[in-house]
């Protein structure tokens, strides 16, 4: 591949290099997103990547509370759905969280979804079920200079970052949370950048989407439309899709306890796989508001600096969101530390230590709820 043109933002600044022949482009210098200190939500980890590529220096907390994700919380009623943590869940408008993060950063946002998929929401907008559609959007953005965001590609339909293609798009390449994952990523090559490159990717039925960030035509979202759109998504309400009742905001916390209090959920003769499961979801919601509601705690305290005339309330509301990240880690250490392992199992199994789990899921609400409160007083005055 020969070597083309140096990238440079709209400030003039080097973007990084944009590898370019027949049939091939590859944007070089896009940081990569993986799970650990920096976080576990994908799409506004690849939201913050994508726009520090393009110039923009906003930070993890922006990206998490200008999409809405600091402020989720959803649980299926009676069930355990491991994809209660998605952020597809965010608004009721499973296209949203999505549009959200790409306009936020005050650029242009086109999506193209498929029809047929497994997930449990379904897209309304572009909706072919062709893959020389998909190819044709992500070149023609890739040509442009700008790395597209797709859900699926490797494994689950979480976010990831494309920042290339070869063979006129066969191959894709970019970061993905799973790329070093065995159980998904056996068809799966590591380029010397350490990008994936994955010649399967229309293969895999998870691969449900892409999203692209375009050219800047509008400013930042500003913190009013942030405030408005937290207010709307921690807001208790019951969303039916699929034969689903999925409860979102200040009501997911019931659902959840009694989820979790209810002992026939529990046999005691139990085996291994369905505590597992039980587990997974029960850590998925506490890895929801760990990661969550500590960027929300982040983003007012960043709020009480840049608006001294609400600094008070906006620490009010920081103490608030802190709290719930507190009582996360209050859980972690009555499971007996934050792994999932048969340890982590055998406790949750144990009727006593559910019942202090849910105290503190119980806390947990009452300090979203008190948040609310604060979040529409400000609103207000905004």
């Amino acid at each position: 591949m020969n070597k083309g043109n140096e990238l440079k933002n709209e400030q003039g600044n080097s973007l990084g290099n944009k590898l370019q022949n027949e049939g091939a482009t590859v944007l070089y210098g896009i940081s990569k997103v993986e799970y650990g200190a920096e976080g576990c939500t994908p799409y506004p980890m690849c939201v913050k990547s994508c726009a520090n590529y393009l110039g923009q220096d906003v930070g993890a907390d922006f990206s998490m509370a200008a999409t809405g994700a600091a402020f989720r919380l959803t649980w299926e009623k009676g069930a355990w759905n491991g994809g209660n943590v998605d952020v597809i869940h965010t608004f009721d408008n499973p296209e949203e969280v999505y549009r959200l993060g790409v306009e936020s950063l005050g650029r242009e946002f086109h999506m193209i979804t498929r029809t047929n998929s497994s997930c449990d929401v379904k897209f309304e907008g572009n909706c072919p079920d062709k893959k020389s559609d998909f190819t044709h959007f992500i070149k023609q953005r890739i040509d442009a200079g700008f790395p597209c965001i797709a859900l699926g590609i490797i494994g689950p339909p979480e976010a990831c970052i494309i920042t290339g293609y070869k063979d006129n798009g066969e191959t894709l390449l970019g970061w993905n949370f799973f790329q070093d994952a065995i159980e998904f990523a056996r068809d799966v090559e590591i380029d010397e950048s350490g990008y994936f490159i994955a010649s399967k990717w229309w293969e895999n039925s998870d691969t449900i989407a892409v999203i692209s960030i375009g050219e800047k035509n509008k400013p930042l979202i500003s913190n009013k439309e942030i405030i408005e759109n937290a207010i709307r998504v921690m807001t208790g309400r019951f969303y039916e899709e699929s034969g689903k009742t999925f409860a979102k905001g200040i009501f997911a916390y019931d659902a959840w306890r009694e989820g979790i209090l209810n002992e026939a959920n529990f046999p005691r003769d139990a085996v291994l796989p369905l505590l597992a499961e039980r587990l997974m979801c029960h850590g998925d919601a506490m890895d929801c508001l760990a990661d969550g509601r500590s960027n929300a705690a982040a983003y007012m305290k960043r709020l009480s600096d840049e608006l001294e005339e609400h600094s008070d309330s906006c620490r009010r509301i920081e103490k608030h969101f802190s709290n719930v990240a507190t009582n996360i880690w209050s859980m972690a250490k009555i499971l007996g530390g934050y792994e999932r392992n048969e340890k982590q199992m055998r406790s949750f199994a144990e009727p006593e230590v559910r019942k202090q789990l849910a105290a503190l899921i119980e806390g947990c609400k009452q300090e979203d709820s008190k948040a609310l409160e604060e979040l529409i007083l400000l609103s207000e005055v905004l």
